[in-house]
């Protein structure tokens, strides 16, 4: 995701659109096989997708007809037209197609990552001092899937009892159906939360350590505000600043780890790490910090604006464009299917 905010240029975001749209396509073929919800998950947020790429159509659309700017002009609407009148542009039809190509890679690779893990695996993830937010994010996550769920449950339903969709009037039976199990859901979420305790007090914590994790913080904050005042006002001096910003973090890290250990959790069962697990974590360690030293010493080779006076075809370099495939590795390093998938495989094209 990091990738996709800090890049502009049209040649890597289409790799990354690319080697995403293969992940995805690879978690969606694998989930068909597994069953339950993990079936669900890949299937709602296709539908975000599709959603993400008729978007797309209008952001280009939209920025072509209003943003009268550029020299290679295609074609003129009349001026009198309001909002819309005057020349079109390749630049901005440019402009307006990287912007929702910069919007769907996004939307891709957050479909990704939730239909790969879930709001369960999720929320086991976030570290103790961040649970609060991460319950609220978790359900935020959740809510458009499981809705689109219900929704196509919903209508099935009412399909089976001979209902059919002639006008407007026709969802309020539906809508109302949505309504109710929305609340139903919210009901059982609430009570299981105060069964499990949550929002409980944190641990106590001894003089020395909360001084510890005030200090920390503090000094923390006061390292990453000098960093960036350095590096954005004394860019001569770019060191120092980087120096500033790396211990302010270490610092802050520091702070909130102290103060998640303070936060009681019950783990049931510890994931087992395993070598593919190892591999994975060192390559989205090598992309991300490769973009981050791109974008912090060569920021010109990840931007590209197709306005004057900046040109219009965008620079390349085949090495980094090997670094954006990096998000392939995924999909390489998923464990084979079960033997039972295997079997229903063959009995299938047979």
């Amino acid at each position: 995701m990091a990738a996709v905010l800090l890049t502009r240029n049209p040649f890597y975001l289409a790799i990354l659109l690319a080697a995403a749209g293969f992940l995805f396509a690879t978690l969606a073929r694998r989930a068909a096989h597994e069953g339950g919800d993990a079936t669900k998950r890949p299937m709602t947020w296709g539908m975000v997708v599709r959603l993400a790429l008729l978007l797309w159509g209008f952001a280009i659309l939209f920025n072509a007809l209003t943003v009268h700017v550029g020299e290679r002009v295609l074609f003129v609407l009349p001026p009198s037209w309001p909002l819309i009148g005057g020349p079109i542009t390749l630049e901005a039809l440019i402009y307006g197609f990287i912007t929702g190509l910069n919007f769907v890679a996004l939307i891709l690779i957050f479909a990704i990552y939730n239909s790969a893990l879930g709001p369960q695996t999720v929320l086991r993830m976030i570290p103790g001092f961040a649970y609060q937010t991460g319950v609220a994010v978790s359900i935020a996550i959740a809510f458009i899937p499981q809705t689109l769920i219900a929704w196509n449950d919903i209508r099935e339903a009412q399909r089976l009892r001979g209902h059919r969709v002639k006008g407007l009037s026709d969802f309020l039976p539906l809508f109302v159906s949505l309504l109710s199990y929305g609340l139903d859901r919210a009901i059982q979420l609430a009570e299981s939360m105060d069964a499990r305790g949550f929002g409980g007090r944190p641990l106590p914590a001894s003089r020395r350590e909360t001084w510890l994790i005030r200090g920390s913080a503090i000094l923390g904050l006061f390292l990453l505000l000098m960093g960036l005042a350095t590096k954005s006002y004394y860019r001569a001096a770019s060191w120092p600043g980087l120096v500033m910003l790396t211990l302010g973090a270490a610092l802050m890290g520091l702070s909130l780890w102290r103060s998640g250990r303070r936060t009681w959790r019950t783990r049931y069962r510890r994931w087992r790490w395993r070598p593919r697990d190892a591999a994975l974590a060192a390559g989205s360690g090598l992309f991300l910090a490769a973009i981050i030293l791109l974008t912090w010493f060569a920021s010109q080779t990840l931007f590209y604006y197709p306005y004057p006076p900046y040109p219009l075809l965008p620079d390349f370099n085949p090495l980094l464009g090997l670094l954006f495939i990096l998000p392939l590795l995924p999909a390489l390093l998923l464990p084979p299917a079960p033997r039972s998938d295997i079997r229903d495989l063959r009995s299938e094209a047979d």
